[in-house]
């Protein structure tokens, strides 16, 4: 048989060695300096990231939509950057504002609002796997970590004063005090938010749970890599040896001390100091190791950020977030496609956790490097790339009707359209809780309690702060949220499930909650607009939905109002499928 000489491309030898993995895939390889393509559609283009768009829809033979209207941009706006509505004098400002940079004011008056850091932060806390709890399943064991709140507070605070996204890393991994600001000294507690085993379980296992959540978490995170497959072999498909697992896990061996107990009974704790462990078990160690990074993101000996005086994740996190030698434009390009992920509903590689060889490939890998480039460029700041992401015409974009478009694109994966999204749990409570009025937006300070496994705490006027401040307990779950398709936060979670099951609708319909928020917005709507039909239906679609009711809508409101309550109209309201989807 013979072998063709291109099939050997990859085995040639180079610099000395074989070409690793890292040449022959896409997120390995540096940032590619792109040019913007050419607008050739300039009376829709907005921002250099159109340009990456047309490009795409032209060579698939799509074509982009016009801009939505001024309602639906308001509306997707908020829900896109605080989570919350608009208020019906702040849609009214707006629609009727008639200077030609009213949109682009509306959206830094979004990135300005402290609502935009609880928003934001929620994000955040479904990668950093945030819990509360130590997740163990016996009767007594998930105890409720004192303070663990205090990292979502700095997450929030982080996002609201646009600490640079390397920093934010940085503090994360490391943890030292980011510009003498107290406030976000809790970032350190990154490594420590995973779950436990049982007191009673073999201390030997505790430690390597512990650390492959940490290594796992940290890969995930930050990277998009799977670190967890190299556990006991070396990774299957991902440049990553079970050496280099191990040599991660030497950075966080000394973060905690774990009893040699089981129970009250000792053990004693096999590994002493960072070793390879065979087949991934404490039970068969082998060679010791030196903690150590990633060979495909790195062109630098360890020596480079492992400098005599830093402290070990000191030099991890500046591995992670060194541009010119280390993994900061992989770091940079995990970043960017969790925020475009959140703004469209999909990011430009559809697994915001997996950048490896099962992960998706980008959809526009120029664009994902060029916006990865832009965001280090202006100092990682977050705020300003999404400044340009949301001023660009493809998120302006309104919904089709292309029968033609959807055979070819269903998916939307080349952005010919703006698709519906379903908001996640937390937006869905916090939305019914504002428009009815009972929504308290104060920031900060320890969670409200939800209960325990046995017995959840109901819905009450005393709990009625944002869900981000809701108790994260593992074992319990609070009644509304766990409704609309929570994360999973034993470990980092990239993207959620969103989607209507009949529990929610029943919710919508049945729920006492649901009924006592629409009886407050009952009384808001007649505060606000008297006795007169019309303007009860049209106040309760600015409201709840953020625009005008159509003509028919105003017909059938009527009817329903003739034949039922203000209440019971308030409540068919707050239960239509557009009240938990934003176009």
């Amino acid at each position: 048989m013979r072998v063709r000489l291109s099939h050997l491309l990859p085995l040639i030898l180079t610099f000395g060695g074989f070409l690793t993995a890292s040449e022959s895939h896409w997120s390995f390889r540096p940032l590619k300096n792109v040019t913007v393509p050419a607008q050739v559609q300039t009376g829709w283009a907005r921002t250099a990231i159109d340009g990456f768009i047309l490009a795409k829809l032209d060579h698939e033979q799509l074509s982009p939509q016009p801009q939505a209207d001024r309602y639906t941009l308001l509306r997707r706006v908020s829900a896109g950057l605080t989570g919350l509505p608009p208020t019906p004098d702040q849609i009214h400002a707006f629609v009727h504002d008639a200077q030609p940079d009213a949109y682009e004011r509306m959206v830094n008056r979004h990135l300005n609002d402290p609502q935009y850091g609880v928003r934001w932060a929620r994000h955040w806390l479904d990668v950093a796997r945030f819990g509360e709890s130590d997740g163990i399943l016996n009767v007594n064991g998930d105890k409720i970590r004192k303070n663990a709140w205090r990292y979502r507070d700095a997450v929030v605070n982080a996002f609201n004063m646009d600490l640079p996204f390397d920093q934010f890393v940085r503090a994360q991994l490391y943890g030292p005090l980011v510009e003498n600001n107290r406030d976000l000294e809790a970032l350190r507690r990154f490594a420590h938010l995973g779950t436990h085993l049982q007191d009673n379980d073999n201390p030997n296992d505790r430690q390597f749970h512990r650390l492959d959540d940490m290594v796992a978490t940290t890969g995930s995170a930050f990277l998009g890599l799977t670190f967890g497959c190299a556990r006991c072999h070396d990774h299957p498909v991902d440049p990553m040896s079970a050496k280099e697992y191990y040599q991660f896990t030497a950075f966080f061996f000394d973060q905690f001390d774990e009893l040699p107990m089981s129970g009250k009974r000792p053990v004693d704790l096999v590994i002493k100091e960072p070793r390879v462990l065979h087949k991934g078990s404490w039970s068969t160690p082998g060679e010791p190791v030196d903690p150590g990074f990633l060979q495909a993101l790195m062109n630098k000996p360890a020596s480079h950020w492992r400098k005599e005086g830093r402290a070990d994740l000191e030099a991890l996190g500046a591995w992670m977030t060194d541009t010119g030698h280390g993994a900061g434009m992989q770091l940079a390009r995990v970043i960017v496609n969790r925020l475009w992920h959140h703004h469209f509903g999909r990011g430009l590689v559809k697994t915001p956790n997996d950048f490896g060889k099962l992960g998706g490939r980008p959809s526009h890998p120029e664009l994902l490097d060029w916006l990865a480039a832009r965001l280090i460029d202006h100092d990682w700041r977050i705020k300003s790339l999404q400044r340009l992401i949301l001023n660009s015409a493809v998120y302006r974009q309104g919904a089709a009707s292309d029968d033609r478009a959807v055979a070819h694109d269903a998916e939307n994966k080349w952005l010919w359209q703006r698709r519906p999204q379903r908001i996640d749990a937390e937006t869905i409570r916090d939305r019914l809780l504002s428009v009815s009025g009972r929504l308290k937006t104060e920031i900060g300070g320890p969670s409200i309690p939800i209960g325990n496994y046995k017995s959840s705490l109901p819905e009450h006027p005393d709990r009625f702060r944002r869900s981000i401040y809701l108790q994260v307990n593992r074992t319990a779950k609070q009644a509304t949220l766990s409704l609309f398709d929570p994360p999973n936060n034993e470990k980092s979670f990239g993207a959620r499930s969103t989607g209507s099951s009949p529990d929610s609708a029943l919710f919508a319909l049945n729920s006492p909650f649901s009924w006592n928020l629409a009886h407050h917005f009952s009384k808001r709507v007649q505060a606000a607009a008297g006795e007169a039909e019309e303007k009860q239906i049209r106040h309760c679609y600015l409201s709840a939905l953020s625009r005008p009711p159509t003509a028919e809508e105003v017909s059938i409101g009527r009817e329903l109002l003739r034949i039922g309550s203000l209440l019971e109209y308030c409540h068919i309201i707050l239960a239509l499928n557009e009240f938990i989807y934003i176009q």
